[in-house]
Protein backbone atom coordinates (compact mmCIF):
# COMPACT_ATOMS: atom_id res chain seq x y z
CA UNK A 1 0.00 0.00 0.00
CA UNK A 2 1.22 3.13 -0.97
CA UNK A 3 2.50 6.14 1.98
CA UNK A 4 -0.09 8.60 1.10
CA UNK A 5 -2.65 5.98 2.33
CA UNK A 6 -0.73 6.36 6.83
CA UNK A 7 -0.55 9.94 6.04
CA UNK A 8 -4.75 11.16 7.29
CA UNK A 9 -4.82 8.42 9.96
CA UNK A 10 -1.33 9.71 11.34
CA UNK A 11 -2.29 13.11 11.12
CA UNK A 12 -5.38 12.68 12.48
CA UNK A 13 -3.68 10.55 15.77
CA UNK A 14 -1.63 13.35 16.35
CA UNK A 15 -3.97 16.11 16.54
CA UNK A 16 -6.30 14.36 18.43
CA UNK A 17 -3.30 13.17 21.00
CA UNK A 18 -2.59 17.21 21.35
CA UNK A 19 -6.21 18.30 21.77
CA UNK A 20 -6.59 15.54 24.83
CA UNK A 21 -3.54 17.01 26.46
CA UNK A 22 -4.52 20.60 25.96
CA UNK A 23 -7.75 19.32 27.42
CA UNK A 24 -6.35 17.39 30.18
CA UNK A 25 -3.80 20.85 31.24
CA UNK A 26 -6.90 23.00 31.05
CA UNK A 27 -9.03 20.78 33.49
CA UNK A 28 -8.87 22.42 37.35
CA UNK A 29 -7.62 20.68 39.95
CA UNK A 30 -10.41 20.11 42.18
CA UNK A 31 -12.98 17.71 40.15
CA UNK A 32 -15.82 18.70 43.18
CA UNK A 33 -16.28 22.18 41.97
CA UNK A 34 -15.64 23.65 44.81
CA UNK A 35 -12.44 25.68 45.22
CA UNK A 36 -10.31 26.55 48.91
CA UNK A 37 -9.83 29.45 49.78
CA UNK A 38 -5.87 29.11 49.17
CA UNK A 39 -6.80 28.13 45.87
CA UNK A 40 -8.78 30.96 45.02
CA UNK A 41 -6.50 33.68 47.01
CA UNK A 42 -3.52 32.09 44.49
CA UNK A 43 -5.71 32.72 41.23
CA UNK A 44 -6.58 36.26 42.22
CA UNK A 45 -2.85 37.27 43.66
CA UNK A 46 -2.11 35.66 39.84
CA UNK A 47 -2.79 37.99 37.43
CA UNK A 48 0.16 37.79 35.75
CA UNK A 49 0.74 35.00 32.68
CA UNK A 50 3.28 32.82 33.12
CA UNK A 51 6.09 32.36 31.65
CA UNK A 52 6.79 30.07 28.43
CA UNK A 53 8.19 27.25 28.93
CA UNK A 54 10.94 27.03 26.16
CA UNK A 55 12.28 23.52 27.47
CA UNK A 56 9.62 21.57 26.43
CA UNK A 57 9.60 18.92 24.17
CA UNK A 58 6.13 16.41 23.11
CA UNK A 59 6.88 14.43 26.29
CA UNK A 60 6.56 17.12 28.51
CA UNK A 61 2.99 18.33 26.47
CA UNK A 62 1.19 15.45 26.50
CA UNK A 63 1.93 14.72 30.20
CA UNK A 64 4.33 12.13 29.17
CA UNK A 65 7.97 13.59 31.37
CA UNK A 66 8.08 15.92 33.29
CA UNK A 67 11.44 18.21 33.81
CA UNK A 68 12.71 20.11 36.32
CA UNK A 69 13.40 23.88 35.89
CA UNK A 70 17.10 25.21 35.60
CA UNK A 71 16.41 28.85 36.21
CA UNK A 72 18.32 30.25 38.81
CA UNK A 73 16.17 32.93 41.51
CA UNK A 74 16.99 36.39 40.74
CA UNK A 75 17.66 38.38 36.80
CA UNK A 76 19.52 36.93 34.00
CA UNK A 77 23.17 37.92 33.81
CA UNK A 78 25.57 36.22 31.62
CA UNK A 79 27.53 33.57 32.28
CA UNK A 80 30.50 35.20 34.58
CA UNK A 81 27.57 37.63 36.30
CA UNK A 82 26.75 36.66 39.79
CA UNK A 83 22.41 37.33 39.58
CA UNK A 84 23.24 37.44 43.52
CA UNK A 85 25.77 40.45 43.14
CA UNK A 86 23.69 42.22 40.43
CA UNK A 87 20.77 42.69 42.19
CA UNK A 88 22.46 43.87 45.23
CA UNK A 89 24.34 46.67 43.69
CA UNK A 90 20.77 47.67 42.15
CA UNK A 91 19.39 47.76 45.80
CA UNK A 92 22.67 49.09 47.14
CA UNK A 93 22.52 51.97 44.51
CA UNK A 94 19.07 52.74 44.24
CA UNK A 95 19.06 56.01 45.11
CA UNK A 96 20.92 57.32 41.94
CA UNK A 97 20.25 56.81 38.42
CA UNK A 98 22.63 55.20 35.94
CA UNK A 99 23.76 55.69 32.45
CA UNK A 100 24.57 52.14 31.14
CA UNK A 101 24.21 49.16 32.71
CA UNK A 102 25.04 46.06 31.03
CA UNK A 103 23.88 42.48 33.02
CA UNK A 104 25.78 40.57 30.53
CA UNK A 105 29.24 42.07 30.85
CA UNK A 106 28.68 42.72 34.78
CA UNK A 107 28.81 46.36 34.46
CA UNK A 108 27.02 49.74 35.78
CA UNK A 109 27.82 52.82 35.37
CA UNK A 110 25.99 55.51 37.75
CA UNK A 111 24.79 59.26 36.84
CA UNK A 112 26.46 62.22 38.50
CA UNK A 113 25.09 62.72 41.79
CA UNK A 114 25.35 65.19 44.31
CA UNK A 115 24.40 65.05 47.55
CA UNK A 116 21.68 67.30 48.88
CA UNK A 117 24.20 68.60 51.60
CA UNK A 118 26.79 70.00 49.33
CA UNK A 119 25.51 70.80 45.63
CA UNK A 120 29.14 71.65 44.74
CA UNK A 121 30.67 68.16 45.02
CA UNK A 122 29.34 65.78 42.42
CA UNK A 123 29.97 61.53 42.20
CA UNK A 124 29.56 58.97 40.07
CA UNK A 125 29.67 55.07 41.10
CA UNK A 126 31.22 52.37 38.73
CA UNK A 127 30.05 49.00 39.55
CA UNK A 128 32.06 45.51 37.79
CA UNK A 129 31.03 42.39 38.84
CA UNK A 130 33.96 39.90 37.86
CA UNK A 131 32.80 36.22 38.82
CA UNK A 132 29.52 34.16 39.96
CA UNK A 133 31.10 33.66 43.28
CA UNK A 134 30.01 35.73 46.49
CA UNK A 135 34.09 36.92 47.22
CA UNK A 136 34.94 40.38 47.56
CA UNK A 137 37.29 39.94 45.00
CA UNK A 138 34.00 39.21 42.99
CA UNK A 139 33.43 42.79 42.96
CA UNK A 140 35.28 46.47 41.90
CA UNK A 141 33.79 49.61 42.96
CA UNK A 142 35.36 52.65 41.62
CA UNK A 143 33.85 55.94 43.05
CA UNK A 144 34.95 59.30 40.80
CA UNK A 145 34.51 62.69 42.81
CA UNK A 146 34.45 66.10 40.69
CA UNK A 147 34.24 69.76 42.70
CA UNK A 148 33.01 72.90 41.43
CA UNK A 149 35.10 75.76 40.82
CA UNK A 150 34.92 79.31 41.56
CA UNK A 151 34.36 79.56 37.79
CA UNK A 152 31.74 77.21 37.08
CA UNK A 153 33.42 74.32 35.77
CA UNK A 154 34.05 71.11 37.82
CA UNK A 155 37.75 69.63 38.30
CA UNK A 156 38.28 65.77 39.09
CA UNK A 157 39.56 65.72 42.63
CA UNK A 158 40.50 62.91 44.91
CA UNK A 159 38.26 60.40 46.90
CA UNK A 160 39.20 58.19 50.02
CA UNK A 161 39.62 54.17 49.09
CA UNK A 162 37.76 53.59 52.19
CA UNK A 163 34.57 54.94 50.42
CA UNK A 164 35.06 52.72 47.69
CA UNK A 165 35.68 49.68 49.92
CA UNK A 166 32.31 50.88 52.28
CA UNK A 167 30.05 50.81 48.87
CA UNK A 168 31.55 47.14 47.85
CA UNK A 169 30.94 45.76 51.69
CA UNK A 170 27.46 47.45 51.57
CA UNK A 171 26.96 45.73 48.03
CA UNK A 172 28.42 42.27 49.64
CA UNK A 173 26.49 42.56 53.20
CA UNK A 174 22.72 42.81 50.27
CA UNK A 175 23.98 39.99 48.11
CA UNK A 176 24.28 37.72 51.53
CA UNK A 177 21.19 39.08 52.42
CA UNK A 178 19.86 38.31 48.78
CA UNK A 179 21.34 34.74 49.13
CA UNK A 180 19.61 33.62 52.36
CA UNK A 181 16.17 34.90 51.11
CA UNK A 182 16.69 33.37 47.67
CA UNK A 183 17.88 30.08 49.55
CA UNK A 184 14.60 30.05 51.46
CA UNK A 185 12.55 30.96 48.87
CA UNK A 186 10.31 28.26 47.75
CA UNK A 187 11.20 27.14 43.75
Amino acid sequence: MPVIHYRPPVGFAASFCLALAACAANQPAQQSGEQSGAAVGQQAASNQPEEMDTEANILTVLGLAKKESVKEPGPQTGRTVSPILWQAAHDTLDFVKYTSEDPLTGSIVTDWYSPPSDPNVRYRINVFILSRALHTDSLTVTVDRQQRQPNGQWAETTIARQVETDLENAILSRARQLKRAWAAAPS
